[in-house]
């Protein structure tokens, strides 16, 4: 996935328009030449980007050629001769504006051709912000607390989040919770060793053992989300909504919050 620089392709068709509508006047081959030299350098670094744009690069070829052409004669002429009658130089400049009017019409009609959508925002989460930083829903403090993995498994489901991919954003959110939790079953239970669990509930009922409120607290928390999200995102006949995603988004990034508060970089409880 990469992201379009709209305004590159703007800037693009403000350089190209002008000498698409020109009319050949041998006062204006210099502005012909120079024109075309920042078309065409534009568009082979567009065709770079998107290679997919196979008609767009034939006519960008023989712009391209047109333009050589051109600077050919500007080099092999005088500049006090520009504007001479020359029978041949009229041919050259007059098939560059030709070629810029044809890339101009290739262009527009080969762009509607490319898979550029509007990505619509997820609540008050700034779209660039989720696909390029989801784990910037959780603070910097507990950040450092969760792991990796979780850190990495965060960023992913805001990117699902993003691009309407509801279930997994949902699945990549419960993965992360899923590590947070280990991390935060190792820090209250200090279990010898501290292996993992075989499934949420093996978690919940280690941690239920607690008689600390704050503790009580999280595992309310995370069985809601067990009997209410995670085991229904487990079932392969379910499809979420994107409204769903989102509500989960939200909901795991309260309970990962609240572990966290117990839970060191290094996995042990942090000292009030």
């Amino acid at each position: 996935m990469e992201k379009i620089n709209l305004p590159f392709i703007y800037d693009l068709a403000l350089k190209l328009n002008p000498i698409a509508k020109m009319t050949y006047d041998k006062a204006e081959r210099a502005d012909i030449w120079m024109g075309a030299m920042n078309v065409v350098d534009s568009l082979e670094f567009l065709f770079k980007k998107f290679p997919s744009l196979a008609a767009c690069r034939t006519k960008c070829a023989e712009l391209r050629s047109a333009t050589d052409e051109a600077t050919g004669w500007i080099i092999n002429t005088k500049d006090s001769e520009w504007e001479k009658e020359d029978a041949r130089a009229d041919g050259i400049f007059e098939r560059v504006i030709k070629m810029a009017k044809e890339s101009e019409v290739v262009l527009s009609a080969e762009l509607h051709t490319l898979a550029a959508y509007h990505i619509t925002q997820k609540g008050i989460y700034s779209t660039a912000d989720l696909i390029e930083r989801g784990e910037g829903i959780l603070p910097d403090h507990v950040l450092g607390r969760i792991g990796q993995s979780a850190v990495g498994e965060i960023r992913e489901s805001g990117k699902c989040l993003a691009f309407d991919c509801a279930t997994a954003s949902a699945f990549h959110m419960m993965r992360a919770t899923e590590e947070v939790m280990h991390r935060y079953y190792v820090s209250v239970c200090k279990p010898k060793p501290a292996k993992r669990l075989q499934n949420w509930g093996a978690y919940i009922a280690e941690l239920g053992k607690s008689n600390k409120p704050e503790v009580k607290e999280v595992v309310a928390m995370l069985q809601q989300i067990k009997d209410r999200h995670r085991n229904l995102i487990m079932h392969p006949d379910i499809v979420l909504s994107i409204d769903e995603a989102f509500t989960l988004f939200e909901i795991a990034q309260g309970a990962i919050i609240a572990m966290a508060d117990n839970i060191t970089a290094g996995g042990r409880k942090r000292r009030k």
